[in-house]
């Protein structure tokens, strides 16, 4: 894959995706999300791609947010345009993705880096890394979806904290509060991502994403509904051939094979 601002790489059957705009600290802007999308849907049709992993350049920036110069050119229609709808719907197609993504946050990691993060199934960050949603100090809100998600991972008080305070916080408060699960050392963070993102995309593809379905519907629905959604789901699964294998794998002492069947 050839971009401009994103590199990838293979490793195995993993893809590693870097976003990489060093003199901006890897700030995205409209070429960048339309790249990092296609990317995204490319790895998702291809079979020897099981999971991503998504990170920044350098040791210092994840992605310090927005490209300003784009802000200045915003105007109440744009916001309304294909463009924002682009921005919306990128930590939403990620989150969706039938392939799981690991963000490993090295660095800085605000606005609309974090909102990509929050995307991702899962985030672990560097013991360095500043996290926050800064967009109220330029008279703004999170406008990709921090509002929503950010909620749902660290609760109503420190939500609002964040949100209306522009307030970064570090590696070990991210922890804490349930928005990053693991802290490293910078040169333990990829190594790290990279083995739980293999961890992810081991699982059979059905199960992996019927069982983040029904997470993710937890946050949206009472616990009766959403316990009736699981049930649903879990049904499924019991008729795929994954099942089976596993089944059998484990009766004779192997690792299952599975076909996402």
């Amino acid at each position: 894959m050839d971009y401009e601002n994103v590199l990838t790489e293979a490793d195995g059957d993993l893809l590693i995706v870097t976003l990489h705009w060093p003199e901006r600290h890897n700030a995205l802007n409209h070429r960048m999300r339309v790249d990092l999308l296609d990317c995204a849907r490319r790895a998702e049709a291809d079979e020897a791609v099981k999971a991503i992993v998504i990170t920044g350049h350098g040791d210092k920036s994840f992605s310090a947010g927005a490209n300003i110069p784009e802000l200045e050119e915003r105007t109440p229609v744009s916001e309304m345009g294909p463009s924002a709808t682009l921005r919306k719907d990128l930590p939403t197609a990620l989150e969706r993705l039938g392939k799981p993504t690991v963000a490993a946050i090295n660095g800085y990691c605000f606005g609309a880096g974090l909102e990509l993060a929050m995307g991702c199934t899962i985030r672990i960050a560097s013991d360095n890394a500043l996290l926050g949603q800064p967009e109220i100090v330029l008279g703004q809100i999170p406008g990709s979806g921090g509002t929503q998600r950010l909620y749902r991972f660290v609760g109503l008080g420190w939500a609002m904290q964040m949100v209306l305070t522009g307030q970064r916080i570090d590696a070990r408060t991210a922890s804490s509060i349930g928005l990053v699960t693991e802290v490293l050392p910078q040169a333990d963070l990829l190594p790290r991502a990279k083995e739980l993102a293999r961890d992810l995309g081991s699982r059979a593809p059905m199960a992996f994403v019927a069982g983040r379905d029904a997470v993710l519907r937890s946050t949206e629905t009472d616990l009766l509904t959403g316990i009736d959604y699981e049930r649903k789901l879990y049904a499924l699964c019991m008729g795929t051939e994954d099942v089976r294998e596993a089944m059998q794998a484990f009766a004779e002492k192997r690792s299952p094979e599975f076909k996402g069947r």
